[in-house]
């Protein structure tokens, strides 16, 4: 019905239209599963009119090995109304909400698309919600509500991408309904937020049936959250922090979670401008409850650690590289991406994942030990 009332928004006159689509064919290699040529990309509208902005985002993914990674879906489709003082958002939203740089506890609303790459945090499902915010100088308060838990498809079988090594049943189950509201409260400094959330929390927990099948459950929470950063010269301080009230699960007790980094810039360094990133991330349990149940939970007692390098061409060329260690389990993951511009459109890209997980643990099912790639991107 949303997708419907939304799509009907599109037959009034529209006055203006704007569109940018982002492509990328990408050669993957593995060192213990079949390599594989991609093919991904979004396509991005806005339409206006007098009454209000319709934004559309269609996302694509082929892979030419496995087939559990070819769809193409409506990502987001929603409406924003702006005055002065007031702004509302209403349809399929995706949000990216924390401060920190490897992972973001406080980024809470959507769920994550694990078909595309459990390694890529800007990979995320649309969720359908009205939003609306009230604006005073500096700060604002905003009040959402989330319609709808959306069910999480994983890869399956032979795949570097398939988590579970047994069947996945993709039917979610809800402590409520999946209709049941989510509510969001939201007020936000210049260098601060406070979120309090009642409803669905977005981490989920895995339960076995019948000895062989895997099903997802999603249940209810009241969460509070703070994040924030404080610029101290030329160092940036980051917080994220939250307490989950668990109010509907009796397999789930309550947690905190916490995160600390820093970054710290130098520029012009023989024409190069370098930063620098240290995070340290604690997931608390505080009641006894089942463990080890959702990707978060790899970062309990973690270290983060990456460099920026910027070469200020003009290709824009850069390198990024970042180590997650594990200090509880010695794991790591270690990751270096490069990329450079070509003309005004094109960007070659090449990227290297590698996992060092410890049998048994969570990051050892989570997929590729060894990952190569090198991207072809166009952009108009």
């Amino acid at each position: 019905m949303i997708k419907l009332l939304l799509l009907l928004s599109l037959s009034l006159l529209v006055h203006a239209m704007e569109y940018s689509s982002n492509n990328a064919l990408k050669y993957e290699s593995y060192d213990s599963y079949k390599n594989e040529i991609v093919f991904e990309g979004d396509t991005k509208f806005k339409l206006q009119n007098e009454a209000f902005t319709t934004n559309l985002t269609l996302e694509y993914l082929y892979s030419s090995e496995y087939k559990q990674r070819r769809y193409l879906m409506l990502n987001e489709l929603y409406l924003t109304k702006e005055y002065e003082d007031y702004s509302f958002v209403f349809g399929k939203i995706i949000k990216f909400l924390g401060e920190l740089e490897g992972f973001n506890i406080a980024d809470v609303f959507n769920q994550k698309n694990y078909l595309f790459d459990p390694f890529d945090k800007s990979a995320k499902l649309g969720s359908y919600s009205l939003f609306a915010t009230k604006y005073f100088d500096e700060n604002s308060l905003e009040i959402g509500v989330k319609f709808y838990e959306e069910a999480q498809k994983y890869p399956t079988g032979n795949t570097p991408y398939a988590p579970f090594k047994m069947n996945y049943d993709e039917t979610l189950e809800v402590s409520d309904k999946a209709y049941t509201p989510t509510l969001y409260l939201t007020y936000a400094l210049s260098n601060a937020k406070l979120m309090f959330v009642h409803g669905y929390d977005n981490k989920r927990y895995f339960a076995v049936q019948n000895q062989t099948t895997l099903t997802q459950y999603a249940y209810r929470v009241n969460k509070l959250l703070l994040t924030s950063n404080l610029l101290y010269k030329d160092v940036i301080f980051k917080l994220e922090s939250s307490y989950t009230d668990v109010i509907s699960d009796k397999n789930m007790g309550d947690y905190a979670q916490i995160s600390a980094g820093i970054e710290k810039s130098f520029y012009d360094i023989y024409g190069v401008d370098m930063g620098l990133y240290a995070e340290y991330y604690r997931y608390i349990y505080l009641q006894d409850s089942i463990k080890n149940v959702d990707i978060s939970e790899i970062y309990d007692n973690d270290v983060f650690v990456a460099l920026k390098l910027n070469f200020n061409d003009v290709g824009a060329s850069e390198i990024k590289s970042g180590l997650l260690h594990d200090v509880k389990n010695q794991e790591e993951v270690f990751k270096i991406e490069a990329k450079t511009r070509v003309r005004d459109m094109f960007v070659i890209e090449a990227q290297y994942l590698q996992t060092m997980p410890k049998e048994n643990t969570l990051l050892w099912a989570i997929g590729a030990t060894k990952r190569f790639t090198f991207a072809l991107n166009y952009a108009f």
